[in-house]
């Protein structure tokens, strides 16, 4: 089999039928029909596969794809866009799965010295798709897990590695104040929510200065603020939209307790005021041993690397790693020289799929 040929024709089957979280139907049908042709047993959860190559080793490595897409319209004009209107892989969900197939494609004719577990996960951005497969027994009886992101900031064909922490937990919270409507020419008679979410506004940016330890990195970030719909009339009602990015547990309950806190403020101001607040998804920590073997295979490989900076952005492959140790690692895939150099989620995203045949080959060295 030619991997760098086979991993772009799958990259590029997937790129075009885009499907958002829970709902990659024909994704799932596409994987599992060529794990079907490969011999490679495998069962579904809901659009998910777990797919098993059972070599009678006695050290199992799973290795993960995310295969959800983003509701974002693509750019025109491209030989292989979107077929699928308003969607888009614009996050390299497709180069995750396309590697991850052609590994098992090719492990299938070439047994590797470990067991390994195919994990093609669903709904990867924001919708739960790594807690739901890693409670659905994903990682159940592997020694390792690991993870690769094409990576849009990093020179194409450079592995990025870190040990320890590597992305941020995300959480959100929304806000919800309740005031006292009325007429805008008499504000003595009434509670203004947008005067008061103002002030939760600047509370909130200051949570993470003054509560958490500096030496901890986090972020409190307000991306949402809506209320009222005309210019005479004060409105009953404000909500406050936003997320929350910590590398440690520690800080986010810090966090979530200040802002819950925040409530008597809004009593002193004259207003009622609710706090939802939800964790998405855990920091993704790489542990000491996975990173040692990740390191050796791309040593063994000669492949270049380099240290990894933290990111503030999330990833639910935590969820596999709370359970067995692991690592993910980024692929850059930036390149210049061709104009592929727009950032994740953008309707022009692009990845340097000469360099996808690297990530294939880190997979099928890691389980040799």
């Amino acid at each position: 089999m030619e991997i760098a040929k086979r991993v772009i024709e799958h990259r590029r089957w997937l790129h075009q039928h885009p499907e958002l979280g829970f709902e990659e139907y024909e994704t799932s049908d596409y994987i599992a029909e060529h794990l079907k042709k490969a011999g490679i047993p495998f069962k579904r959860l809901k659009t998910g596969i777990l797919a098993d190559l059972n070599v009678g080793a006695s050290q199992t490595f799973a290795l993960r794809a995310d295969i959800d897409a983003l509701p974002i319209q693509e750019v025109g004009g491209r030989e292989y866009g979107s077929k699928n209107p308003g969607k888009m892989h614009a996050c390299g969900h497709d180069a995750h799965a396309a590697m991850l197939l052609t590994a098992a494609e090719y492990m299938a004719q070439n047994a590797p010295k470990k067991n390994v577990r195919f994990i093609f996960q669903p709904a990867e951005e924001g919708r739960g798709g790594g807690e739901f497969m890693a409670n659905n027994g994903a990682v159940d009886g592997v020694d390792m897990v690991f993870g690769i992101h094409v990576w849009a900031k990093t020179r194409s064909g450079v592995f990025e590695v870190k040990e320890g922490p590597l992305m941020a937990s995300a959480s959100e919270f929304e806000i919800d104040i309740h005031g006292k409507g009325g007429h805008a020419a008499s504000p003595h008679l009434n509670v203004n929510p947008i005067a008061i979410g103002a002030t939760l506004t600047n509370e909130l940016y200051k949570i993470g200065m003054l509560y958490v330890d500096p030496i901890q990195n986090s972020l409190v970030n307000v991306t949402s603020f809506n209320s009222g719909n005309t210019f005479n009339v004060v409105p009953e009602d404000a909500k406050l939209l936003g997320t929350i990015r910590t590398f440690s547990d520690e800080a986010r309950e810090v966090i979530f307790r200040k802002i819950k806190e925040l409530e008597s403020i809004v009593k002193a101001l004259g207003g009622e005021m609710t706090a939802d607040l939800k964790s998405v998804t855990y920091p993704v920590v790489n542990s000491k041993e996975a990173v040692v073997v990740a390191r050796e295979a791309l040593k063994r490989l000669e492949f270049e690397t380099v240290e990894a900076t933290p990111t503030m952005g999330g990833e639910d492959f935590s969820f596999y790693l709370k359970k067995v140790p692991g690592a993910f690692l980024f692929l850059g895939v930036r390149n210049e020289k061709k104009g592929i150099t727009s950032p994740h989620h953008s309707p022009t995203f692009d990845v340097d799929e000469e360099v996808l045949e690297k990530g294939v080959r880190f997979f099928i060295e890691l389980c040799n």
